[in-house]
């Protein structure tokens, strides 16, 4: 995959501390002169944003399908990529993402069991030369991201309903993104205070501006 320069993301599992380490390293960034552009998977544009509220409705657990699920993620993906991510990196601005196509390699084609054959191709038309330089994956065992989660007291979106073993196949989907594809994903240790996992996340960045 053909992956572009200053575009990062963050993936792993509900609790792993990804919204808390976006938000170090963007101060971060902005405190050296960098400008900086933050989205979320998915959503970033409005069609994204609508695509995401179908994604995440309750209502459609047990009803949607696992390749409609797919190709609605891949869609949100190619629609925030031509209105916000390749404008902001043609600006020369560094784009952080609160997940992207990893997350589909983990969830759909791990997860969901339709393979990282089939997601890589799918990828590959979505997102040609548009894919993140380095992705960070906080890795969180299950039992804890669930326990963090289980704090927060709000009711569970579509994909939180799904079980413990489902989301241990997602952990294991970004551990082999991360074994099979060291070039462009690296994963570290998310069960430390956000101080300790900020300074391994921000040394991987900043060996690549």
């Amino acid at each position: 995959m053909q992956t572009a320069k200053r575009f990062f993301s963050l993936e792993g599992i509900d609790g792993s501390g990804k919204s808390t380490q976006i938000d170090m390293l963007i101060s971060a960034l902005e405190a050296e002169g960098f400008s900086v552009v933050r989205l979320r998977e998915p959503g970033g544009a409005k069609i994204s944003e609508r695509i995401r509220e179908l994604l995440l409705d309750p209502a459609f657990k047990g009803v949607m399908s696992d390749k409609a699920e797919l190709l609605l993620y891949n869609a949100a993906r190619a629609q925030v990529i031509k209105e916000i991510i390749q404008p902001a990196l043609d600006a020369g601005k560094i784009v952080i993402a609160d997940r992207f196509a990893w997350s589909t390699y983990a969830y759909q084609g791990f997860a969901r069991g339709l393979g990282a054959g089939l997601v890589q191709s799918l990828t590959e038309i979505t997102c040609g030369s548009c894919f993140p330089e380095l992705t960070v994956v906080l890795d969180l065992t299950v039992e804890a991201s669930r326990a963090r989660t289980a704090k927060r007291g709000e009711a569970p979106d579509r994909l939180e309903q799904e079980k413990a073993d489902f989301f241990e196949r997602v952990r294991q989907g970004y551990l082999a993104a991360a074994r099979e594809f060291p070039d462009c994903v690296a994963a570290i240790d998310a069960d430390r205070t956000p101080e300790e996992v900020f300074a391994d996340l921000y040394k991987l960045v900043k060996a690549r501006l």
